[in-house]
Parts: C-alpha cells; sequence; structure tokens
C-alpha cells in the first residue's frame, strides 16, 4: 500500500489534498449512515478501521473526530505517537482513488488498512463511495477469511464491494458516461469487477479469465448483501440488520 509522505516533504498542494480528505472522512464517520455502519458491523467483528495499529512506527497521516460508543461507532481520536492509524490518507497513482490493504496469514484480521488517495478524491461523495466500497472488502476478509490470491473469493468481493458501497450509482454511471437503463446496475457491478481482478497477480492480465470468473460466482455474490437486508441505493436509503453478522 501506498506510504504517507512526511508531511514537511509535501507540496502545498498536496497538504491541501489531504488535510480535504482527513476532513471529509472525519465527516463522514459522524455524518454518513453508510459509513457508520459499516464502521458499526465491523467493529462487531473486532475489526474496527478507527483503532490504531497496536505497535507499529509512527505514521505522518491520521483521522480524527468526535469519540465513539460501542454500538455506534464514531472515529477514534488521532493516533498517538508511534501509532499507526488503519485509514492512510497519501496520494496515489491516476488510476485509483483507494485501496484495500489485508492482514498478512499469521495476523488477526483486524491488521488491515484502507488507503484513500487524497489526490483522486474529488468530492464528499466520491469518498463515501470509495471508503464504503473498501469497507465491505474488510468486512468480507473479517467475516469469511477471504483468500485475496483465490480469484474466485475476490472476485466475489469486488462484486459485492461494487453493488453495496454506491460505487455503481446513478450519478457515478453517468459521469462515467454509462447511460443504459436496463440491468445497468448488474452490468456495472461486473464491469467495476472484471477490472479489479485484471490487477489480480493470479489473473496474469487474462481478461477472459477475469471476466469468466466473475460470471461463475456472480449469481451467487450479488445477492449476498450482508451485512444489510436488501440493496436499494444503500448510501441514502438501505434496510440494515444487526443479525447478519453473526
Amino acid at each position: 500500500m501506498t506510504t504517507p509522505k512526511p508531511r514537511h516533504l509535501e507540496t502545498p498542494t498536496e497538504t491541501t489534498e489531504r488535510e480535504r480528505c482527513e476532513q471529509w472522512t472525519d465527516q463522514l464517520f459522524r455524518t454518513s449512515p453508510m459509513v457508520r455502519f459499516m464502521a458499526k458491523h465491523l467493529s462487531l467483528l473486532d475489526c474496527n478501521p478507527l483503532s490504531p495499529f497496536p505497535s507499529a512506527s509512527a505514521s505522518s497521516s491520521s483521522t480524527s473526530c468526535s469519540s465513539c460508543s460501542s454500538t455506534n461507532p464514531a472515529p477514534a481520536p488521532a493516533s498517538a505517537p508511534g501509532q499507526q492509524p488503519k485509514l492512510v490518507i497519501a496520494p496515489c497513482p491516476p488510476s485509483i482513488a483507494g485501496g484495500f490493504s489485508p492482514s498478512l496469514p499469521n495476523e488477526p484480521t483486524s491488521h488491515s488498512s484502507i488507503l484513500l488517495c487524497s489526490n483522486r478524491i474529488f468530492s464528499k461523495s466520491h469518498l463515501e463511495d470509495t471508503l464504503s466500497h473498501e469497507m465491505v472488502h474488510w468486512f468480507d476478509h473479517c467475516r469469511f477469511l477471504v483468500d485475496w490470491s483465490n480469484l474466485r473469493h475476490h472476485a466475489c468481493s469486488e462484486i459485492r464491494a461494487a453493488s453495496l458501497s454506491g460505487d455503481c450509482g446513478f450519478a457515478r454511471e453517468f459521469k462515467r458516461r454509462n447511460y443504459a437503463f436496463k440491468l445497468q446496475h448488474q452490468n456495472c457491478v461486473k464491469r467495476r469487477a472484471v477490472l479489479s481482478i485484471l490487477a489480480n497477480p493470479a489473473c496474469n492480465g487474462d481478461k477472459q479469465k477475469a471476466e469468466r470468473t466473475v460470471d461463475e460466482v456472480f449469481e451467487s455474490c450479488f445477492g449476498d448483501t450482508r451485512p444489510f437486508d436488501e440493496v436499494n441505493n444503500p448510501r441514502l436509503n438501505f434496510k440494515a440488520t444487526d443479525e447478519a453478522v453473526y
């Protein structure tokens, strides 16, 4: 995962972008139903995205806001010196807006992290969709012990993340100039999942293999909306259930 640049080496533009992303992240963890819901369900799986790593080298980037409760977590205070946050805000290559870095096989699943690309996030709603997408990956990693080198596992999580996060909402698709109405959501989910699978080294850049893998698992994974009851633009209007994570 991208390592944050030391703050004293940031350009003025990089500082502005990082601070803007930090502010939006702070606001989303306090006000976004989707982000707060996912944070709650990650915490129920002992994968609180707002707690720092227990022992790690100091990080130059962190997020913070108000205190939290056990049932409705909001961002924890900024990491103390010597603690590395699990939400990493840093500049990235042009092709990505965020990423999920899973824990190593011998580590707890809570030792994962999310990357938010400060130079590729263009609005708070864009950040909300990106953060939600990566939090679905983390939920899958903690709940189902995903093997990310297994293309079927990876494809299933990508399908769920694209479908549940708002990444394939009509507004986002309109900006991408994808205007179809029939099966628009499903087609977007497949397309986004294939693009992600192509980046998996196990796929070897084979587009046909990526498409075949996505098709093989699509029906079951698209229908799996945990921790939500159903998909109905979850960012704005969703029906959720606490029992889904148990």
